[in-house]
């Protein structure tokens, strides 16, 4: 069973939770994927087992593509770090807001392209343009012609964004532009665990973007930063193989992420009670 599996693998954040990171994306993990992303949901039950995990561990957050306002929107749990924008904005437990300052000069071009895309992607119905501040994503998963619209974005949109110096990445029905510059959700999660006081982390996630969070975190336990890394891939028919081959442990859609988070509250109540 994927549960048990990644219960197993998550174990030393049980055995020394004060000191333990728990990291989770959004779509894709705790939200199921939907037609419109303004639809998005938490799964239910989640929000009381994070509740729970946040009052046991050192750290729960949320790491996610979307926009801040957008994740702490949808999210909504106070006492939790929660990274947007792939990184480019943060906020900690304390609601103190960072934005990358090496970001901003690059909002003009981003503005330009969200204005010129909402009139060019009306060739393709379905398609939609999402401002992100920073960044901006591009999303086809309603496009009534879902082929014609992914060629739209490869051969017409992404170039567009190449030669302005912006950076294209692509994930589940999304194409997604940002800054040129080093900052992803890797970089988030070192700076959201760079005190020392964290020996053990998991991250759950679905998606290419989620990768860079665990190859850091694996980076981090082989120099010694961290005691225990723990990548969790969560499933489902759309996942990129590299995605599930990147994983520690593997579990199946947000029902058995749900499952994880539940078993790892009961753990840790357990543990307490000793």
């Amino acid at each position: 069973m994927s549960v048990s599996s990644a219960a197993l693998a998550c174990a030393p954040l049980v055995v020394d939770p004060s000191a333990s990171a728990l990291l989770v994306d959004l779509d894709g993990t705790l939200a199921p994927i939907v037609a419109r992303p303004q639809d998005a949901a938490v799964i239910d039950g989640a929000r009381d087992a994070l509740i729970a995990l946040r009052d046991r561990l050192g750290l729960v957050g949320f790491v996610s593509g979307r926009g801040l306002a957008d994740l702490l929107r949808i999210v909504d749990i106070p006492g939790c770090t929660y990274v947007g924008n792939h990184g480019f904005e943060m906020q900690g437990p304390d609601g103190d807001i960072r934005i990358a300052a090496e970001a901003r000069r690059w909002l003009p071009a981003i503005t330009e392209l969200v204005e010129s895309w909402r009139t060019e992607v009306q060739v393709e119905p379905g398609v939609h343009v999402e401002p992100k501040g920073v960044t901006l994503s591009v999303h086809w998963r309603t496009a009534v012609d879902p082929r014609g619209a992914e060629l739209l974005l490869r051969d017409r949109l992404a170039p567009q964004a190449d030669r302005r110096g912006l950076v294209v990445t692509w994930g589940r029905m999304v194409m997604e532009v940002r800054p040129p510059v080093a900052i992803n959700k890797g970089t988030a999660v070192r700076e959201v665990l760079s005190a020392p006081r964290w020996r053990g982390a998991a991250y759950v996630g679905d998606d290419r973007t989620d990768v860079d969070a665990w190859t850091a975190l694996h980076a981090m336990r082989r120099a010694g930063e961290l005691d225990h890394a723990i990548a969790v891939a969560v499933a489902s028919p759309e996942s990129p193989d590299e995605v599930i081959a990147a994983g520690d442990a593997v579990v199946q859609g947000p029902v058995e992420v749900l499952e994880l988070l539940r078993v790892l509250v009961a753990r840790l109540a357990t543990h307490e009670a000793r």
